[in-house]
C-alpha cells in the first residue's frame, strides 16, 4: 500500500453544483408587483397553481372584485370554451388569488366566484401530465422567460401517438396570449416576469455575475411551442 505524506495533501472546498449562490431566501419581492395565482382542482383532489406576476401603477389595487373579474375573464369567451373542451370534467379553475409582492407578508385576496370545470370527453390523463405555455419577453436568457404548466386534460386531448391533439396546442396558445393577457390588462395591470433581488457572485468558471436589484420584464408572448406533454410529479397520485 502506497503511503502519501500529509504534507503533500492540499485542502479543497466542495462545490455544490445545484446551489444558486445569487439566491436570496425569503419572499420574491419586486417593485409595484403582485402575484396572480390561478388555482386548479384536479381529479385526485389535489390542487395545482399557476403563479403569474403583474405590475401595477400607483398603490396596490388588489380587491375581491378584481380577483372576481380576472376569474370571470379567464373562464369565459371563445378561447376558454375551446380550451375547456380538452380539460376533464373533474378539472376546474377553482379561484384566483392576488397578493401584493412589493411588500413582504401581505394578505392573500381570493375570488369568490364559483369554480368553472372543463367539458372534455372521456376519462382524465394522470394529474402529473401538463401542457406548457411558454412566456417570452423582449429580452433573452432564462431570467427573461417563464412557463405556465396547465393541468387536468381529458383523455380526448391525447393524440394516438401520445402527443397533444393539434387543437390543444392552438387552444392553449389562444387562451394564454389572448384571454390571460386581456384578463390582466383589463385591470390596468401589466403582465410581467418577476425578477427578484439577487446577490452578486463569481461562478465556478470565474465569470463575475453582478448584483441585480429587483425589477420585472413585460411578457410579450404566451405560446404553446410544441405538442409534447410535460410532467410535474408532485401533482401525481403519490
Amino acid at each position: 500500500m502506497k503511503i502519501v505524506p500529509l504534507s503533500s495533501l492540499q485542502q479543497f472546498a466542495a462545490v455544490n453544483v445545484l446551489s444558486d449562490p445569487g439566491h436570496i431566501p425569503g419572499p420574491k419581492l419586486f417593485p409595484s408587483g403582485m402575484n396572480i395565482v390561478i388555482q386548479w382542482g384536479l381529479w385526485n383532489g389535489k390542487q395545482a397553481h399557476n403563479v403569474l406576476n403583474a405590475r401595477y401603477p400607483g398603490a396596490f389595487p388588489g380587491t375581491v372584485g378584481m380577483a372576481n373579474a380576472i376569474m370571470t375573464a379567464l373562464t369565459t369567451g371563445a378561447d376558454w370554451t375551446a380550451l375547456a373542451t380538452h380539460l376533464g370534467t373533474a378539472t376546474a379553475i377553482l379561484k384566483v388569488q392576488l397578493r401584493d409582492m412589493a411588500i413582504a407578508d401581505q394578505a392573500i385576496i381570493e375570488s369568490t366566484n364559483a369554480a368553472v370545470p372543463g367539458t372534455g370527453a372521456g376519462g382524465g390523463l394522470p394529474d402529473e401530465v401538463a401542457a406548457t405555455i411558454t412566456l417570452r419577453t423582449a429580452k433573452v436568457g432564462p431570467a427573461n422567460r417563464g412557463r405556465m404548466y396547465i393541468p387536468g386534460f381529458a383523455a380526448s386531448a391525447n393524440a394516438g401517438t401520445n402527443i397533444m391533439d393539434p387543437a390543444v396546442v392552438t387552444a392553449l396558445s389562444n387562451w394564454g396570449n389572448t384571454t390571460v393577457r386581456a384578463a390582466i390588462s383589463a385591470q390596468g395591470l401589466t403582465w410581467v416576469i418577476a425578477q427578484p433581488h439577487r446577490l452578486g457572485y463569481t461562478g465556478s468558471t470565474g465569470r463575475v455575475h453582478p448584483e441585480r436589484m429587483a425589477t420585472s420584464t413585460d411578457v410579450t408572448l404566451a405560446v404553446c411551442k410544441d405538442n409534447h406533454w410535460d410532467t410535474i410529479r408532485k401533482r401525481g397520485l403519490k
